[in-house]
């Protein structure tokens, strides 16, 4: 996933942030995969842990933010 960030394959930031594209879904993220022609990407949000290194569903996702 580190390399994947630095290539700027994969984006961390957060969703009114992103200017140079759209957003493909709707999930609430900071982690989206890139792609598409530059200046206009297409964002797809992803549930990334960045604990674990997993994509995680979007319940298990909020049930461990609220730990």
């Amino acid at each position: 996933m580190d390399d994947a960030l630095d290539r700027a394959a994969v984006v961390k930031t957060a969703m009114n942030r992103i200017e140079d594209g759209r957003l493909v879904n709707d999930i609430q993220t900071e982690f989206f995969v890139r792609g598409g022609p530059e200046g206009r990407y297409d964002y797809l949000g992803i549930n990334y842990c960045p604990f674990c290194g997993r994509a995680v569903s979007l319940g298990l996702w909020a049930a461990e933010k609220k730990k």
